[in-house]
């Protein structure tokens, strides 16, 4: 069976990374975007929630997954490839199987929606304005409020009202707030106001801001593995028990999380949060069913519970039992991963070769940045064995 992770659309190659998006991406995101502009019922433009919803996210996500590839050159690995998909992206990355290489790699992507949300507050400040408000992950993101520090007065898109007296701060009017959004109800003197609007770069700005603080919150606060709050988790952990444990501490943690995510889920009606729930779910059995099988020596014998199982004279034969359809696409999976890694370390002992050549011939100053970092990335990867 083929693998279904592998149905995506290339978009593009740079700093040697190939970018694609998964076919799912398109029938997911499409459907919700129709159903935002549908709820809306034309109080929201319909380009607003295509480029807050598809084009931000979009843009967002794709620089969370750069910086786990950074993180991950940086720490002596590499990246190879970057898969955009409805639940997120995906970054393939290699790098040294230590506790401080894997913590780094993972709080690569979070660091990153972190740098934008601090380039955006600068730019904020820099024009007069709090960015206070795009830093509350329950705000709205349509109606982007700021407060102005030199005239005093809240701006907002053009979702939101904010009338004030000509020349002041004082504001004109009543202000009301409903189910069908905000009312302004102006006097009726001749006495004309003025609305308090921001300019376009800062409405984007601020939901910029917004959206990467909130990827940055979801990321870094969930402590579900395989997400980076869980990646991180086992890293911490890693650094203070070993491997495995931490691994099989993470992914019961990362069930409570699901656990906690479906319930989250049907409370609000969102579809979207039960899809995630269900993929950490299956993410921490398929880890676990992982290291179960790990424990288990090469003759097939499990020495989790000694040696004993060694004593036993002529034990009963067991009938196995059929492997279902999961279970053997699980294994069909795990087997072409296995092959795959395997014709990767015949081609990296091949280049290795190589360079070692190159080397005796010409020297190591002839070696390229990239020559450089693959014989490293090698070398750890023997001394970890």
């Amino acid at each position: 069976m083929q693998d279904p992770m592998s149905w995506a659309v290339p978009l593009y190659r740079a700093f040697g990374i190939l970018v694609k998006v998964h076919f799912t991406f398109f029938l997911i995101t499409i459907p919700m975007f129709l159903r935002l502009v549908y709820l809306a019922d034309g109080a929201v433009w319909w380009f607003d929630i295509f480029m807050l919803c598809v084009g931000l996210v979009f843009m967002l996500v794709l620089l969370h997954e750069y910086g786990h590839c950074i993180a991950a050159r940086r720490v002596g690995g590499d990246a190879s490839e970057i898969l955009l998909w409805p639940l997120g992206g995906l970054a393939s990355v290699e790098n040294p199987h230590t506790p401080k290489a894997n913590f780094i790699v993972a709080a690569g992507g979070p660091a990153v929606n972190l740098v934008v949300c601090i380039a955006c507050a600068v730019a904020f400040l820099a024009a007069g304005f709090s960015p206070l408000q795009a830093l509350n992950p329950f705000s709205h993101p349509y109606q982007t409020t700021a407060y102005n520090y030199q005239d005093g007065r809240y701006y907002s898109s053009n979702y939101d009202y904010y009338y004030y007296k000509p020349g002041t701060s004082e504001p004109a009017g009543t202000r009301t707030t409903s189910d069908k959004g905000v009312v302004v109800t102006l006097p009726g003197s001749a006495e004309q106001a003025e609305r308090a609007i921001l300019p376009a770069w800062l409405i984007w700005a601020w939901r910029t801001c917004w959206l990467s603080w909130w990827l940055f919150l979801f990321n870094v606060l969930i402590p579900a593995y395989p997400m980076d709050g869980g990646r991180m988790l086992h890293a911490i952990l890693w650094h203070r028990i070993d491997y495995r444990s931490a691994t099989v501490t993470c992914c019961y943690v990362g069930y409570g999380a699901a656990a906690v995510l479906v319930g989250i889920a049907i409370l609000t009606s969102q579809t979207a949060l039960a899809c995630l729930a269900l993929f950490i779910a299956w993410n921490c059995y398929r880890t676990l069913t992982q290291e179960t099988e790990s424990e288990r020596g090469a003759f097939g014998y499990d020495f989790s519970q000694g040696y004993t199982s060694l004593e036993r004279d002529d034990p009963p034969p067991v009938r196995r039992k059929r492997k279902n359809f999961v279970r053997r696409w699980l294994d069909a999976r795990k087997a072409k991963k296995r092959q795959q890694e395997q014709e990767q370390v015949t081609r990296d002992d091949q280049r290795m070769d190589d360079l070692l050549d190159k080397i005796a011939k010409s020297g190591k100053n002839s070696l390229t940045d990239e020559e450089r970092r693959f014989m490293e990335r090698v070398s750890a990867r023997y001394r970890n064995k």
